[in-house]
Parts: structure tokens; sequence; C-alpha cells
């Protein structure tokens, strides 16, 4: 299977490096069919060649890569954004199961992308990830995109009860008000997609939603859930004062 793809960047060191890195670390499945210094250029070449994949840098100083993506409802490609540094564009991106490469570019991070094609095709758009970025980019976080091995599972934020670890299997269990969901994702990962202001993570294997919180007890030091389940405070997180602020708040 052959990948056509698009390079986005004002800076032609890194359009002609991941062009580089594509050739040599995808193994033919990524082909590079254009290189664009601009977002007006890359909606030319996006017309004309009908991509499969684009790689798009998010700072740019006429238009950023965001403004590319806001001239489509429905993306007809998929997009691996590239940043030099970690930010709130970053965490939008992920939430929304879209991919990224940070700079210094890791060529490793090619190959991953080329396996996550080939283990499932182009991810099937039941959801559309690009309104959901979009909503995610004005900080109307609603819904959260985890990746699966068939695509990514959709969770809405305010259904989540909490969040626990698998004893340090790589793996966590969402538990929502309809069903336990298991993804492979460390529980610090989870925690970053996750808004501040609901969720808080009360010890090293646990994440709650304050919302679905019914009692604290204060003799056995947990808090019992909306969905029954109780679930052990570490005091190495909070003592009693603090929790209750955290909660609160």
């Amino acid at each position: 299977m052959a990948l056509n793809a698009i390079i986005v960047d004002d800076q032609k060191n890194s359009r002609e490096l991941i062009k580089s890195f594509c050739e040599l670390y995808s193994n033919g499945v990524i082909q590079i069919v254009a290189l664009c210094p601009s977002v007006d250029t890359a909606l030319e070449a996006i017309k004309a060649h009908k991509p499969d994949l684009v790689f798009l840098d998010i700072d740019m100083p006429e238009k950023n890569g965001f403004e590319l993506i806001n001239s489509f409802d429905v993306l007809p490609f998929e997009v691996v954004f590239v940043t030099g540094h970690a930010n709130q564009y970053t965490k939008a991106i992920e939430i929304s199961a879209m991919n990224y490469l940070m700079k210094p570019i890791n060529p490793l991070n090619i190959k991953a992308i080329v396996e996550q094609f080939e283990n499932k095709n182009a991810m099937v758009n039941t959801v559309n990830r690009n309104e959901i970025l979009k909503n995610n980019l004005k900080g109307n976080q609603t819904t959260i995109l985890f990746p699966s091995n068939d695509g990514f599972t959709v969770v809405d934020t305010s259904e989540i009860i909490s969040c626990q670890s698998q004893n340090g299997t790589g793996k966590c269990t969402i538990v929502t008000t309809n069903d336990n969901i298991v993804i492979h994702k460390y529980l610090k990962d989870v925690l970053l997609v996750l808004p501040e202001s609901i969720f808080i993570k009360i010890s090293s294997s646990a994440i709650i939603n304050k919302k679905k919180i019914v009692s604290f007890n204060s003799k056995t030091y947990t808090v019992k859930m909306s969905d029954g389940s109780n679930i052990k405070v570490s005091d190495a997180y909070y003592n009693k004062t603090k929790l209750i602020d955290a909660l609160a708040n």
C-alpha cells in the first residue's frame, strides 16, 4: 500500500529532512508528491494531488497549520502535525487521535506512522476528528479519542468516572457510565489529555472525575464513585484538607 504525501513547512531544511526520512524509513510506503512552503501552496497541491497524508507544520509565519485545517469541514486525508515544542496544540491533537512529530524529528516515528497505516489502513471517519480538533482548540473539550488497534475509541469526558492503571502494564482501564474501556496508555499520559478542571489524580494508579464522587470516607480514606466503586486516596498525593480543597475547586 503506497501513500501519496505532501509536506507543508516554511523551512526548506525541514521539508527536505522529512522527505529524506520518509524515503529512508517508510520502506517505500510514503511517496512524497509535493513540498510546500506555505498554506496557500499546500491547498493548491492538495487540490492537484489529492494526497492520503499531509505532514503539516503548525508554526508558520503567514498562516499556521490550523488555518489549513480550517479550510476543510471533513479532512479528505490523514494529518501528521509537525511542531517544535509541546503546548496546548499538541494536547488538542492527541485528544483528537491525530499524529504529530516533534522537532528535531526522530526517524523511528516515521516508521511508527507507517505501521499504523499498515495495521488498520486509513482511519475510518465515522467520527469527524477534524471537528473534534477544532472544538478542542477552542477549549470546548467534551470528547476524547483514544487510539486503539482498529482505529480509535470515542469517549465523552462527562461519562468518565475513573481511570485506573493496570499494574505497570502500560494499559489503563477507563471506567465510564456505559462501559469499561482498556487502552494502551500509561496513567500519566491519560492525565495529560483530560480536562484539568474536572479530573484529579488521587494515587499512582487512579484518576477520578470530581463530578462523579458520591462520598468520602475519612476512616478508610476512600472515595465512593457513582458506579459504586471505592477508590483509595493516597496520602502521598493529598491530606484531608488538600483533598477537600481539590474537590471543591
